[in-house]
């Protein structure tokens, strides 16, 4: 059987990655904004590679508090550690997270995007805390990059994660939105909730 290459946008600490790699996909790499969640994902890719190298007894040390974080990364390849990337998705940095992206990849092909941009824009506890109902947060428009990798690396299909006040945000306009870019990138939307 050949390995489903996944690349996880907006990872966040990698719960949705932890279900791809737990059902046998293999991570291309993580795309996070947040140092410390980054530090997560690169603690669970030791965890997944020193179980599978059978060196989990230096992960159980680092839980006794017997290693240091940096200490446990010393027994991980660099180039899994690698695989995440501690930078925000957006115009500033895609470049930069091609680039790495592609080194990583050595020209094999991505079988799959996974990612939930930050939900705080779409759900009905953040509308209701925003005196605007989140109408001028930027994070509304983070699926616009999210599309741009799609249309980058042409995966055969992707998951984008979010929460079930998108359906409602602005009357539905934003999901409408989002339905219609990605059918132009050559993808068909079906929901599921």
């Amino acid at each position: 059987m050949s390995e489903f290459r996944f690349i996880s946008l907006f990872s966040g600490a990698g719960g949705l990655s932890e279900g791809f790699v737990k059902a046998g996909f293999k991570p291309v790499c993580h795309v996070e904004m947040d140092k410390s969640a980054c530090f997560t994902l690169k603690t669970r890719i030791a965890y997944h590679y020193l179980k599978s190298t059978n060196q989990f007894d230096k992960y159980v040390d680092y839980l006794k508090g017997n290693l240091s974080r940096s200490e446990l990364y010393y027994y991980v390849p660099v180039e899994l550690l690698e695989q995440v990337i501690n930078l925000p998705v957006g115009a500033k940095f895609n470049v930069q997270i091609h680039k790495k992206i592609n080194q990583i990849l050595k020209k094999r092909e991505v079988d799959l995007i996974i990612g939930g941009p930050p939900c705080q824009a779409y759900s009905l506890v953040g509308r209701a805390r925003s005196s605007d109902g989140m109408e001028g947060d930027s994070r509304n428009y983070l699926y616009v990059h999210y599309a741009k990798y799609l249309e980058k690396y042409q995966p055969k299909i992707f998951v984008f994660e979010n929460v079930i006040g998108l359906k409602s945000a602005r009357g539905g306009r934003y999901l409408n939105n989002m339905k219609n870019l990605f059918r132009k990138k050559g993808y068909k939307t079906i929901i599921f909730t």
